[in-house]
């Protein structure tokens, strides 16, 4: 069981990840807290296949370096993330458990075993530092 940080901490990252079906999604800090770990995101629809898309209707969650999955907890309003064309949205993901204080990086993983190029729920992976400066 890994060390859970005493103290909630926020690191400034600067992260983008692509899908081809034209979803860009940019982590843009980490908080790490003693029962969740929230990034802060912005993510955008340019693509032309579809109307809409999903960015959490299959799997969406944080993989820790121990193997651990952090699961997305979905925001009430909008429980899969659907993104329509043309928009961009901004606000925190709330990811349930806590990130080893220690670890180098994490791994975002979008829509699990779903290809990038889905008109659904499009795959995405990102792997996020953690090394960057703490606020």
């Amino acid at each position: 069981m890994a060390s859970i940080p005493a103290d909630p901490r926020t690191i400034a990252v600067n992260v983008q990840g692509a899908a081809p079906v034209g979803v860009t999604l940019r982590v843009k800090s980490v908080e790490l807290g003693t029962d969740a770990t929230t990034l802060d995101v912005s993510a955008s629809y340019g693509g032309t296949i579809t109307n809409s898309l999903e960015l959490a209707g299959n799997g969406t969650y944080l993989l820790a370096a121990n193997g651990d999955r952090l699961m997305l907890k979905p925001p009430q309003d909008n429980q899969s993330l659907r993104i329509t064309r043309g928009q961009t949205m901004d606000g925190k993901l709330v990811f349930l458990g806590a990130v080893a204080p220690d670890a180098k990086s994490i791994k975002l993983v979008v829509n699990d075993n779903n290809d990038g190029n889905s008109i659904i729920s499009p795959g995405l992976t990102m792997v996020i530092p953690l090394d960057g400066t703490a606020r």
